[in-house]
């Protein structure tokens, strides 16, 4: 994720650019190795993974390099968070340090900066790997200049991943079971008429519409038409527009709210379009998390395996941005209609 004021970040001092890791993720990450991307003295790519054995080292850095060396960074700032320094006060973790200096620096990709933290709150302490008397506590993350970025920008930032996957949590099990029994009588009207098509959009619209007023709504029926008909690639790509510009906070919530009342596999639709307006916004977390949500829903569902590939690739939002423009676009082409019908295991 790319941050506003991300140029504002003195990255000689790794006090705040350790405070400012949540606000670049979108959540406090434990036990993990956040890579930060340098352009001269602005931030680019932030980009996490979970800690790994010592001999699983050499694997994630090559893992990680592709999307870090996809956007051409002049240097990498590396911070490992988790675990407890040595007696003799060395930072832990080094041989996966070391494997990572060696694979991005072979590549023309110098590590610019190393530290290592036990946590990303106030006063957790944090150590250089490359020189003993470079250390300190970590600074307030609330008070740093992201998370006045963050506020002001409406986003929130969460305490734990595990926090943000539950922001996703499914409602009562009762309530799947009555939509479901409708998304099988609703998917019965594929391949939809033209009319159909019509008025499920139109009728999506008045969703995104409420959901900008703050005045969503879901009835059992309205999430059985729009979440079968979101299965239509007419009815999808149409909306795939809202996930971008004004329109996309609105289409956020829209979507997130068809996460947590459709069940499988239509949830994967929802999802996948989560998704999109996360990664385009550049909350790469955030979409991390819904696409598992989609193919959790939807192991081969197409749309999400694309996501997957950018997000793990590094593709930048402006991309993915376009890809969207240009897949409303298409319809205004004339298309072969299927006539084949997918039941809801083989969605």
């Amino acid at each position: 994720m790319s941050a506003p004021t991300a140029g504002q970040i003195r990255l000689s001092d790794p006090s705040e650019l350790i405070a400012a890791i949540p606000h670049l993720l979108g959540f406090h990450p434990h036990d993990s190795v956040v890579l930060l991307a340098l352009h001269g003295r602005r931030l680019g790519l932030t980009l996490r993974a979970d800690l790994v054995d010592n001999d699983e080292a050499p694997l994630l850095a090559e893992q990680l390099l592709l999307p870090i060396a996809r956007q051409r960074p002049t240097g990498v700032a590396l911070v490992v968070i988790g675990g407890d320094s040595t007696p003799d006060g060395d930072p832990p973790h080094r041989t996966l340090v070391d494997a990572l200096d060696e694979v991005l620096t072979g590549s023309g990709l110098p590590v610019i900066h190393a530290a290592w933290t036990a946590q990303t709150v106030r006063g957790a302490p944090w150590r250089c790997y490359d020189d003993p008397r470079c250390a300190g506590a970590v600074a307030d993350p609330t008070t740093s200049l992201l998370a006045a970025v963050t506020v002001a920008a409406g986003a929130v930032t969460f305490r734990s991943r595990e926090e943000m996957v539950e922001l996703m949590a499914q409602e009562d099990s009762a309530a799947l079971q009555r939509r479901a029994m409708l998304l099988d009588a609703a998917d019965a009207e594929h391949p939809l008429s033209t009319r159909l098509v019509g008025q499920r959009l139109a009728q999506l619209k008045e969703l995104h519409r409420a959901a900008a007023a703050g005045d969503l709504a879901l009835s059992d029926s309205t999430v059985a038409e729009v979440a079968s008909a979101l299965c239509d690639h007419r009815v999808r790509d149409a909306c795939l527009p809202w996930c971008s510009g004004p329109e996309a906070a609105a289409a956020e919530r829209l979507w997130l709210a068809l996460v947590r009342a459709t069940p499988a596999p239509e949830r994967a639709e929802p999802a996948a379009l989560l998704a999109l307006a996360a990664y385009i916004r550049g909350d790469g977390a955030l979409a991390g998390v819904a696409l598992d949500a989609a193919l959790h829903a939807c192991p081969q569902h197409s749309l999400s395996g694309l996501l997957r590939a950018a997000l793990d690739g590094g593709l930048p939002p402006a991309l993915l941005r376009s890809v969207a423009a240009d897949a409303a676009a298409a319809l205004q082409r004339p298309r072969r209609r299927s006539t084949k019908r997918r039941s809801r295991q083989q969605r």
